[in-house]
């Protein structure tokens, strides 16, 4: 018996309606009418439970009839991809929470042992960088930018590392409108003497550097600006101790 005869047969002796028997199977009406007709056919659960209650066993309904095996085949294929896309999905979700997660404490690690490490040396907060202060110089670190989320290494950038220390004016010795700065990078000991009142196209002040080497002495006198080798030779003495220090709290940092 063909799959539409034994749901015609079945709703007969439930004496039911094709509305009362929808509402039984969960189901519109015009789906009723469409698996009377083999239109179309029902889910392969549906089709146990009906075989259940017409008595007409399984193997009956779907013999000789292909289109319908083919469809409940159909049915079952798509299941089965749905079930492992799901998984798949969920598989990957999975991961990237589990990724995020983990670059996330890599990140809290970087920063906390960074802090800490301020901490020790003396830095104390100041808007958006850290500062801490001796006799002669004001020593600046600036809070580096966390590294992307989806780079797998969470260190800072190599341009983020670097230390400056600002010549602190006492009793009025350093010239006015002079500023001298120290800078330490991992390759590189910078002077740089800045004076207000030095114009550059009589628009813009001029920063003017010199490079240093491991003893904060310069490297090349001869290059030097008169007005500044004779600032340098003022205050050698407190620029040699800076880069000292700025080269210890730089190895305790970054190295």
């Amino acid at each position: 018996m063909k799959i539409g005869e034994t749901i015609l047969k079945l709703r007969e002796e439930k004496k039911m309606s094709q509305e009362e028997f929808a509402q039984y199977y969960h189901v519109t009406r015009q789906t009723i009418s469409n698996w009377e007709k083999e239109k179309n056919y029902p889910d392969l659960q549906t089709l146990v439970k009906i075989s259940d209650e017409s008595g007409v066993s399984l193997d009956c309904m779907i013999k000789d009839n292909f289109a319908m095996v083919q469809e409940i085949d159909k049915k079952v294929r798509h299941l089965k991809r749905f079930k492992i896309g799901t998984a798949i999905v969920f598989a990957i979700v999975l991961f990237v929470l589990s990724y995020i997660g983990i670059q996330s404490s890599k990140q809290k690690y970087l920063i906390h042992t960074y802090e800490d490490k301020l901490e020790e040396l003396g830095f104390e907060k100041e808007g958006n960088n850290y500062c801490v202060t001796d006799d002669d110089f004001k020593y600046d670190v600036y809070m580096f930018d966390r590294p992307s989320i989806w780079k797998w290494n969470q260190e800072m950038d190599y341009r983020e590392k670097f230390i400056t220390g600002t010549l602190v004016e006492k009793d009025s010795d350093l010239e006015e409108n002079l500023k001298v700065t120290i800078r330490k990078t991992s390759d590189f000991i910078t002077l740089y003497i800045f004076r207000e009142n030095y114009m550059v196209d009589g628009t813009s002040p001029k920063i003017k550097e010199y490079s240093l080497d491991k003893n904060g002495q310069i490297k090349y006198k001869e290059n030097m600006d008169k007005e500044d080798y004779k600032v340098y030779v003022q205050w050698q003495d407190e620029i040699e101790n800076g880069v000292k220090k700025l080269n210890q709290m730089y190895a305790k940092l970054y190295e």
